[in-house]
């Protein structure tokens, strides 16, 4: 695979990312961007996920290449830091390629189910999992877009959210590419500069997560006025979106939203409810057309409708597996049915809602986090006995990750110390926002951990907004 990949690391949004993607798929490689957790301890996942031999040596090292050539090996050099050092093996720059090449290409040739994209997604095993999306994935993907929601040529496209995110790269990028709209990048997000980008292009189209629109409501709020009202379709996803932001939203920007459902194993979203008169709150709406969705007991047999179980989702959006993880993608994809997950029903009408997760998974700003990855990273430090991380509600309502540790005997140390000792080690996104010491964890006969026990109080925004639209329709 070495001649036809292509790895896009940096996971800051810039310009580079619109041309780097669509080159890369146009020259039939396979593109990815990863998000490593930090500079002081880098992920090795993506590395570990190749078969083929190499050596990644330091830039002062001096590897004999025909000796290596020889036996297979591949090898690569790691640069020096500063503008001055030598730039990796095999990259140029964006501005030497602009100023050298043509306008004039001939795309390679691929097959649909050729792998275009990797994105590593958590799993609840701990490890992040390469998932494979290939064209044929994008491209029905962008076909199931233009009958539930078409973009127009003259459509302007917020790209606020990172492209190592399925979210932001399929449905605001290649989406966007798709249909001929203009795009607008935002590179460093803050919700002043969300609502400045917004009201200078005049956009029409805004793809966020919940916490996003609650910024933006919150700032037109104290401005109270010059509020843009240029959007013509907003559309929320990653995390449920409560009913009140929603409809204040819709209200100050004088728009429509549409909650969105989909996974990175399904090239984001697979269903839709739309803000008007199918609407039903605390869903996550039908299944769009091109994808099939069930919800199944245990021994994957289908359930009557307000019934939970697990979903389970077929179609032509779903990956065809995880990159050299045959277990893993054999434990997820059953007969041609992705297993989601996540537990839930379907209405007589076929809206589907979600209840909760059969596997433990945070949700924060729209990125899954493995609960293992962390608990595993703090067992790690030496004052650390044991640990369980769950899912809390901050003062804003949205999904935070909580750390609960019991110290080895005669250790003490603060929740500072924890979180500081987290940021060493994990993504920004990753490191709890709560630490609270524990002398014992709750946990059953085999030794698993009951997170439902330290879940004292938690409820699901979903659930209160179905009840809420229940009530109202009862009432």
């Amino acid at each position: 695979m070495a001649d036809t990949w292509r790895l896009i690391s940096n996971p800051k949004g810039e310009i580079a990312d619109m041309v780097g993607y669509a080159s890369a798929l146009v020259e039939g490689r396979i593109a990815g961007k990863y998000m490593l957790s930090t500079e002081k301890l880098p992920d090795t996942i993506v590395v570990q996920g190749f078969r083929e031999k190499g050596i990644l040596a330091g830039a002062e090292i001096d590897i004999n290449r025909d000796t290596a050539k020889k036996y297979g090996i591949s090898v690569a050099n790691y640069p020096r830091g500063g503008r001055g050092g030598p730039k990796p093996v095999g990259t140029v720059s964006l501005s030497d390629l602009l100023k050298t090449s043509s306008r004039n290409f001939s795309a390679v040739e691929t097959a649909p189910d050729d792998p275009a994209v990797l994105l590593y997604t958590s799993g609840t095993t701990g490890r992040p999992k390469g998932v494979t999306l290939t064209h044929r994935n994008f491209h029905q993907q962008c076909t199931n877009v233009s009958k539930v929601m078409p973009l127009l040529p003259e459509d302007v496209v917020v790209l606020v959210l990172p492209l190592f995110h399925v979210y932001g790269l399929s449905n605001g990028l290649v989406s966007g590419i798709f249909f001929g709209t203009k795009m607008t990048l935002v590179p460093q997000y803050s919700p002043s500069m969300l609502l400045e980008n917004i009201a200078k292009v005049k956009a029409t189209v805004l793809i966020a997560v919940p916490s996003m629109y609650m910024h933006l409501l919150q700032l037109a709020k104290t401005r109270k006025a010059g509020i843009p009202q240029s959007l013509r379709v907003c559309v929320s996803g990653g995390a449920p979106l409560t009913l009140t932001t929603l409809r204040e939203f819709e209200e100050a920007f004088q728009t429509r939203i549409a909650e969105g459902y989909g996974l990175t194993e399904t090239t984001s979203s697979v269903c839709l409810n739309k803000s008007g008169e199918a609407f039903k709150p605390g869903s996550i709406g039908p299944a769009a057309e091109g994808v099939e969705m069930r919800v199944v007991d245990d021994n994957d047999n289908e359930v009557p409708d307000g019934t939970e179980g697990e979903i389970v989702i077929r179609s032509a959006v779903v990956t065809p597996g995880y990159w050299n993880n045959p277990e893993a993608t054999a434990e997820s994809i059953i007969d041609g049915w992705l297993h989601t997950g996540d537990l839930g029903y379907r209405d007589p009408d076929g809206f589907f809602f979600i209840t909760d997760r059969k596997k433990d998974l945070i949700i924060r700003g729209g990125f899954n986090i493995s609960p293992r990855e962390i608990e595993e990273f703090l067992v790690t430090n030496p004052k650390v006995y044991d640990a369980a991380v769950i899912a809390v509600h901050d003062k804003r309502d949205r999904e935070a990750v909580k750390a609960f540790v019991v110290l080895e005997e005669g250790q003490t140390a603060t929740e500072r110390e924890i979180l500081d000792f987290c940021s060493e080690g994990l993504a920004e996104y990753k490191v709890p926002k709560f630490v609270e010491f524990r002398d014992t964890l709750p946990k059953s006969a085999t030794g698993k951990i009951l997170r439902k026990e330290l879940r004292e109080g938690y409820q699901d925004d979903r659930m209160l907004d179905q009840q809420a639209g229940e009530e109202a329709s009862n009432g």
